[in-house]
């Protein structure tokens, strides 16, 4: 186990059948599979507090790479150390690589409309995973005006077509008058 990371009772073989299994199932990708993964490694198994799955996803989100695979690294670095991280980064991303290989050997039966009906049920399941973790991790949000903001900008962005970067301006101005009234308010 490596150096500063908490000891654990946790085998790497549990480790990795719960990776793979997460690897297995997790439909979706990216932000759509964390409810699944916070699931199994939180609720399920107890190996990591809510509170620090929190936070990895957060600082996980400012990484580069795809979301999933750097919250599933640090995670899996927490639980068993260096060797965790790369096992369970491995036993996470097999079975994709198994399906697209054998996906690339099937392409002429995506012409097939019974299939062509299962990807469109898949692209549909997606979009429940993903505002079921919109739930799942907004229960740990505070509550305050401030989280209007990325909300009105998602609608904007979407419905309304405004311009990415006049959101992000927005956004700035509107994170910064809200600290600035937050702090003024705590002073008083």
């Amino acid at each position: 186990m490596a150096t500063g990371v908490t000891s654990s009772p946790v085998s790497l073989g549990r480790l990795l059948a719960v990776y793979t299994k997460i690897g297995l199932l997790g439909f979706g990708g990216g932000y759509a599979v964390l409810s699944f993964i916070r699931s199994e490694l939180v609720d399920q198994h107890h190996w990591i507090p809510a509170e620090q799955f929190d936070h990895v996803v957060e600082m996980a989100s400012f990484a580069p790479g795809a979301t999933t695979i750097n919250v599933l690294a640090a995670l899996a670095y927490r639980i068993h150390g260096f060797v965790g991280m790369v096992a369970g980064t491995i036993a996470v991303l097999w079975p994709s690589f198994v399906l697209v290989v054998g996906l690339a050997r099937l392409t002429a039966a995506l012409q097939n409309p019974v299939l062509r009906g299962v990807l469109h049920g898949m692209e549909i399941a997606v979009i429940g995973l993903l505002l079921n973790v919109v739930v799942t991790l907004g229960r740990d949000v505070p509550r305050t005006y401030g989280m209007l903001i990325p909300f009105a900008a998602g609608w904007g962005l979407t419905l309304i077509g405004w311009n990415p970067a006049a959101i992000i301006l927005v956004i700035a101005a509107g994170g910064i008058l809200t600290t600035y009234f937050q702090t003024r308010r705590s002073l008083r």
